[in-house]
């Protein structure tokens, strides 16, 4: 009982003090016309996300669970980063450098991939579509491009057309999927195996324990990208109708 309360006891009192760290922040945004009080939660988002909200005059912040014993350095980058982005201003540099680094740390990817394996699920549907299944495209790609050698991902088309994400490889769950918007008659099949071969190159690059979602498309994988016998007409036609 006392570990617990001890336990209680410094979880409340780091509260306190990422609460000074958003107070701190807030003062440094000039004009003003008050200063809201702040209420501070962590929340067991599936990634590493952050909410911040503006209600009645309070700020309600959620944080990622996974920040409950971050460096206080850390706290405070993210609070610039999370009340500059809220009232519009301009983000220092400063901030963003120390959060990236703080999160693109393999500690802290792998801390987020595993609670992506636990907590999350992929919502896609099956890889055979209406006019196109995944399946037979990847066995295609497989072995004309990676030898065969690729090894088994699981596929399926996003449940909604996006036009804003065309494919996302999750390496969580080690699946692909690929915008509904692209299950069409009038999309060239061309053009659905280039946005596949995309995500596969990812897939091929990147395992779950040290996936970094920032800055991934590296000069050898566009070099690879480039590699595509439809690159250039699959990269117009999506410019033209998308």
């Amino acid at each position: 009982m006392t570990q617990l309360l001890l336990f209680q006891e410094s979880g409340l009192a780091f509260i306190q003090q990422v609460r000074r760290k958003f107070e701190d922040a807030l003062e440094q945004l000039r004009h003003l016309d008050s200063r809201p009080s702040i209420h501070i939660e962590f929340y067991p988002f599936v990634g590493i996300n952050h909410t911040i909200r503006s209600r009645n005059g309070c700020l309600f912040v959620r944080l990622s669970d996974l920040f409950e014993h971050a460096p206080l350095d850390v706290i405070e980058a993210l609070a610039v980063i999370l009340l500059f982005k809220l009232y519009r201003r301009r983000i220092p540099r400063s901030a963003q450098q120390k959060y990236h680094s703080f999160v693109n740390s393999i500690d802290m990817r792998q801390k987020s991939q595993t609670n992506r394996r636990e907590r999350g699920r992929k919502l896609h549907s099956s890889p055979r579509g209406i006019h196109f299944d995944l399946r037979l495209l990847f066995s295609s790609l497989n072995r004309q491009y990676f030898g065969g050698k690729l090894r088994e991902v699981k596929l399926g088309w996003s449940l909604k057309k996006s036009h804003r994400i065309l494919g996302h490889f999750d390496p969580s769950h080690h699946s692909i999927s690929i915008s509904r918007v692209f299950d069409d008659p009038d999309v060239p099949e061309a053009v659905v195996s280039y946005v596949l071969y995309h995500e596969m190159l990812h897939a091929t690059s990147v395992d779950s324990a040290n996936f970094d979602c920032r800055g991934q498309h590296s000069r050898e994988f566009k070099a690879r990208e480039k590699e595509f016998g439809a690159f250039k007409f699959a990269n117009d036609w999506i410019r033209k109708n998308l």
